[in-house]
Order: structure tokens, then sequence, then C-alpha cells
């Protein structure tokens, strides 16, 4: 394929775009660190960045054909980079939300022995629960609280109405508490 000029964005993309794998290893290293450092000072964890940069590769990858090699490479992947973020932080947002909906405000990075027995306690239960819904419900409920899609996007993925995205994240909801209820109430009453 010639040589590849790394100063030269468009040359990189265009042989990207024809599945140059040597193409995309010059700018997975030439960009790298940079997205890392980028990405990294917005998590709490560098591993966390660690994976939303693996994230952007393999979709660079998979998707190199629609590339538009008009634009910036530095520009695409700040891009590429900025949207996985965002979809990692909504995610996080996500889970917080439904942690709260259910009435428990236990705090994960406490540290004390009992109060980490508690929340592993409640996840146990809340993963029986919902593994017990039925299945539509059970499909439903996942995609909205662990993967964080929107009702809308839930609703194009199953081919199904947003009302019945509702109705099912309700009833889940509706059922989640009742149970965690009842099970609350048996837990107290063998104290008092």
């Amino acid at each position: 394929m010639g040589t590849i000029h790394l100063n030269k964005e468009e040359d990189l993309l265009l042989r990207l775009k024809k599945g140059d794998k040597v193409a995309f290893e010059l700018i997975f290293y030439k960009y790298k660190g940079k997205l890392f450092d980028f990405i990294n000072k917005s998590l709490p964890t560098s591993e966390e960045a660690e994976n939303i940069i693996q994230d952007v590769f393999a979709n660079l990858w998979l998707y190199r054909k629609k590339l538009d090699t008009g634009k910036s490479l530095n520009a695409l992947l700040y891009t590429m980079a900025r949207n996985e973020l965002f979809m990692h932080l909504r995610k996080q947002i996500v889970r917080r939300k439904y942690i709260e909906e259910l009435g428990f405000f236990i705090n994960e990075n406490d540290n004390s022995t009992q109060n980490q027995i508690e929340y592993n306690e409640l996840k146990l239960l809340l993963a029986q629960l919902i593994e017990s819904m039925p299945d539509k419900r059970k499909e439903v409920f996942k995609l909205s609280r662990y993967e964080g899609l929107s009702y809308k996007e839930i609703a194009k993925k199953l081919s199904i109405s947003e009302h019945t995205v509702d109705t099912q994240i309700r009833k889940a909801l509706s059922y989640l508490k009742e149970n965690l209820r009842k099970t609350i109430f048996v837990f107290l009453s063998l104290f008092f």
C-alpha cells in the first residue's frame, strides 16, 4: 500500500477506510495517550477510562468504511471519545437513579463491613427479583436500568411502542417495591 505518512491524517484515514491494519495501529498509538488524558480527568478510575478508549478504537475499526475522509482524524477521535464518555456517565446516572427509585440510599463508598454486606445482599435480592419477572418485562427493565437506553431506544430495539416500554417499567418498579417492602417487613419482624 506504499508509505504511510504519520503526519498526514487524510492519508491515515483513507488507508484505515480500506482496512489497512498498519494505519489503524499507527492511529491507535498516536492518539491513545491523548484520548486517555482527555477522558480520565472526567472519571473516578483510570480503568474506566481504559475501557472507554478500547470502545472508541473498536468502533473506529468496526465503522471504518463509513468514515468521512474529508474530516479531521483528530476531531473525529475526540468526538467519538466524548460520545463514549457521555454514554458511560449516562449509564452511571441511570444506575444510581434506579437504586434511588427503590428508596435505598446505601453508600457504596462506605467501607464499613456491615454496609458492604447490606449493599451486597440488596444487590443479590434485586437481581433475584428482576430474574423472576416475565421475560419481556425483564428485558425492557434491564435495557433501561442496566444499559441506560431511553424509552424511545428500547421501543425501537424491541419493536414495541414507547407506551408499552413505559407500562413495563412501571410494572417492574411496582413489583420490585412491593417485594422489597415485604422482605424488609419480614426482616424487621425477626428483630422486634
